[in-house]
């Protein structure tokens, strides 16, 4: 049963990938490209508050370096764990961890042209089409993983549309619901999230979504973004918790700095 559970949450975590590939998190400033305009002004409202409650968009401008743990529980036991490193302003990234096969890799590499190498059990991987196919599996990884540490922030991205769908109570806390939308951008631009914003503090709680590809009738799914923690001047929610699931997403070891390690992107050795 465990197996057949962490497939299918594996699933979702890579269909996350579809609606972000094209949202390049290289630009700045962060509304550049956003069209306001495609949005309702109560949406914007909220998330503007939110930005305010992160720490403000030139704070997370500043935000040069981050550096994480993505790791996946599931009934308390530990089934993934990558090891990210990342230049947001030069697009230099190092992944680290094992595959499903069991063998270790560090892969570093520039998120624009995804240039790089790939080191496997140590080996440096020189065959061209072999080191393509690891590089993809580690640009998914950064997709997908920086998705869950750092979406609140995306929201202002090329091509997101935010629409206000007013106020809903969950467990005696009342949120701001915003769905997020994309408009000509993403493999599947058809998938929809919902953000629960608090009334309160400005954070994002809650998530659900619906994606594309999905049959029918199928109800979102959803996950609780908790543990909300400061790095120097914005905030950053260290664990999401999947709703009718015994599964958890959390986050160890992280850094943001307005100051890159530019010696971790030289490292092809083993870290953990």
């Amino acid at each position: 049963m465990l197996n057949k559970l962490f497939l299918m949450i594996s699933s979702i975590l890579i269909l996350t990938i579809s609606l972000y590939c094209v949202q390049e998190q290289s630009s700045f400033p962060a509304e550049n490209g956003f069209d306001r305009s495609k949005s309702d002004p109560k949406a914007l409202q909220v998330v503007d508050e939110m930005w305010e409650s992160l720490g403000g968009k030139d704070n997370w401008q500043k935000i040069r370096f981050l550096s994480y743990h993505w790791i996946v529980e599931v009934n308390g036991e530990v089934r993934s764990d990558y090891r990210h490193d990342w230049d947001r302003y030069t697009n230099d990234y190092r992944v680290e961890g094992t595959s499903r096969d069991g063998q270790h890799f560090v892969a570093i590499f520039n998120t624009q042209t995804k240039a790089g190498d790939v080191f496997v059990d140590g080996t440096r991987v020189i065959e061209d089409s072999t080191k393509s196919k690891w590089i993809e599996r580690a640009y998914g990884r950064y997709i997908n993983d920086s998705y869950w540490l750092i979406m609140p922030y995306k929201l202002n991205d090329p091509g997101v549309v935010l629409n206000y769908e007013g106020e809903k109570e969950v467990d005696s806390q009342v949120y701001d619901v915003v769905r997020v939308t994309f408009e000509g951008v993403g493999l599947t631009p058809e998938d929809t999230y919902w953000a629960y914003i608090g009334k309160t503090d400005r954070l994002m709680h809650k998530w659900e979504y619906l994606l594309q590809d999905q049959e029918a009738g199928t109800k979102p799914s959803g996950s609780w973004w908790k543990e909300w923690q400061t790095f120097g001047n914005i905030k950053l929610a260290m664990s999401k918790e999947f709703e009718g699931r015994p599964v958890r997403i959390y986050f160890e070891d992280l850094i943001a700095s307005a100051k890159a390690d530019r010696e971790i992107f030289q490292l092809t050795s083993k870290t953990f």
